[in-house]
């Protein structure tokens, strides 16, 4: 028989394993937003590859790239079926990142369309951009798409208004003007901004369509995503259709 001290003893160790675990997850992932150098996520990037060695790729799918948000966006495929759909997110990865790593999480899988959601880190923790600076970030990772003359379109959600980040929404709408600004130069490229779907009447982000921490969307915040993103390519459905052979050889 085991005394009751033991027991106890036992049992507030089970108790602190899962809040031990869970600190040092929030300390990676930490460390993680605080490194700059895209290097920081290729164990992801290389769990992605392992999956797809295991898969069957889709044909001209749709590839839809950015940090956290992408990772917790549910649903899309079903509501965008039977379009295929990847989501490739990667952390608190900034646009630098997707550049780093365009051939592993874009052009490996000679996508018809991609999605870029940006995310917050854009203008914190890992960087402090200007307007300026995410528009080139933007830019310079669609030319680089664009070179290899596979993908037909290349959306950009503009960045998201949050409760969380009430004084960003001054650089937000000048880092929008500048992204529509661009887009009408560029055939391939539109612009979706959600912000107006996910506003409250005076313009102001509305809490209903977050996360209790104010940044990241909840279930309904990312239906509205959805559907935008839905009837803008049922809109360009013409120039998306899919190519009825294997998946081209292009090096990437």
């Amino acid at each position: 028989m085991y005394s009751w001290n033991k027991i106890r003893t036992i049992c507030a160790v089970l108790l602190i394993i899962p809040i031990v675990h869970l600190v040092l997850l929030m300390s990676h992932e930490m460390q993680a937003a605080l490194n700059p150098s895209p290097e920081v996520w290729a164990d992801e990037v290389a769990a992605y590859a392992l999956s797809d060695q295991a898969m069957k790729l889709p044909n001209d799918p749709i590839v839809v790239i950015g940090g956290r948000r992408v990772k917790l966006w549910r649903g899309l495929d079903d509501l965008l079926s039977p379009r295929p759909v990847l989501l490739r997110g990667l952390g608190d990865a900034t646009v630098n990142d997707f550049t780093h790593y365009h051939s592993q999480l874009i052009g490996y899988y000679h996508p018809v369309a991609v999605v870029l959601l940006p995310g917050s880190t854009e203008f914190h923790i890992r960087d402090n951009k200007s307007a300026d600076d995410l528009v080139r970030a933007i830019r310079k990772l669609a030319e680089l798409d664009a070179s290899y003359g596979v993908t037909r379109r290349f959306y950009v959600f503009t960045p998201l208004k949050t409760p969380g980040y009430p004084d960003e929404s001054a650089r937000i709408e000048e880092t929008t003007a500048l992204l529509k600004r661009w887009a009408d130069t560029e055939d391939r490229v539109t612009i979706l901004d959600a912000n107006a779907l996910l506003s409250e009447r005076d313009g102001r982000p509305d809490p209903d369509y977050f996360r209790i921490d104010g940044v990241n969307l909840n279930e309904a915040g990312y239906l509205r995503l959805s559907l935008l993103l839905k009837n803008q390519l049922e809109q360009d459905a013409p120039a998306l259709q899919p190519v009825n052979n294997a998946r081209q050889s292009a090096t990437f």
